[in-house]
């Protein structure tokens, strides 16, 4: 079915967090990676964090994983980075995001209350706010889902995150999101990574050719697609897209016992990065969170 590009807009942000998924964990582990980290030898193997800010961050040097790295506590203000939202709409009534990053760079997942394994969101993308209206004129005329609520992920200083979703089913991910696929070795600098990492875990270069590290939509995933926006102080500062799942739970046995997390779907290869949701159901998500902020 022919595809039809709407546009493409320079992301302000995007994140993919691979290590929330204990289906790449476990293909590492099998490979004979030490992931994350094994007390006895000290050897650590991180996931990598695939992170583009389009106005530059700063970072702690021993956060950034890759060859490349500084060591310590030094503060460093990474340059500006490029990644870029393809958005495509076919006549089935499908809409297709295409992720693709030009200028990125690897992070190393800090300590959070909740390990990443029990997120629901574990992929992030930011674009400009006149994206919003954008995006609404050109997708004008289409059916419009009704189905469609709003709630608020809570005030952070004086700014306040609201997203859409559809359904009781959907309050926790959005919008039903049907296929999906991102993958680690779709990146250069994960790539180079790991091969660096081979040596350091005792693992054969020839053995990072046959691991999937790539995560594709099972049938049996509940998937979704947070639309929203960031509001401050009368003003929409960006429009947040955040793919998320909940559901199968999966467990995997660790480096130090089982661990139990969300699946993320099922491993895979692939070329384009992408997220496919109905047309419909994005367009009743843009059209309540704008109503919501008073601009119908």
């Amino acid at each position: 079915m022919k595809w039809e590009e709407l546009g493409v807009y320079k992301l302000e942000s995007a994140q993919i967090f691979f290590p929330a998924s204990l289906e790449i964990q476990e293909e590492l582990l099998k490979a004979g990676f030490k992931v994350p980290y094994d007390k006895n030898s000290g050897v650590k193997t991180p996931i990598p964090v695939i992170s583009a800010f389009s106005h530059g961050k700063e970072i702690r040097a021993r956060n950034l994983l890759g060859s490349e790295n500084h060591s310590g506590n030094d503060i460093m203000v990474l340059p500006e980075e490029d990644a870029f939202l393809k958005v495509l709409l076919n006549g089935g009534g499908y809409l297709s995001f295409q992720v693709e990053f030009k200028n990125y760079h690897l992070e190393e997942m800090g300590f959070t209350s909740v390990p990443p394994r029990m997120w629901n969101a574990w992929a992030s993308f930011s674009i400009p706010p006149s994206a919003l209206e954008e995006l609404m004129e050109k997708l004008k005329g289409l059916e419009e889902e009704n189905n469609i609520y709003i709630d608020s992920l809570g005030r952070r200083g004086r700014e306040i995150e609201i997203y859409a979703y559809k359904g009781r089913k959907y309050r926790e991910l959005g919008i039903p999101v049907y296929s999906y696929y991102f993958g680690l070795k779709n990146f250069k600098l994960a790539w180079r990574y790991f091969e660096e990492k081979c040596h350091e875990n005792g693992v054969e270069r020839e053995r990072l050719n046959f691991l999937k590290l790539g995560l594709r939509k099972n049938k049996e995933t509940r998937a979704g697609l947070k639309v929203g926006v960031s509001w401050f102080e009368g003003q929409i500062r960006r429009v947040i897209l955040r793919l998320g799942t909940n559901y199968p739970r999966i467990k995997i046995q660790g480096l130090y016992g089982e661990l139990w997390g969300k699946s993320r779907g099922k491993l895979d290869t692939g070329e384009t990065q992408f997220i496919t949701v109905k047309a419909s159901d994005f367009y009743g998500a843009l059209k309540k969170v704008n109503k919501t902020l008073g601009r119908e």
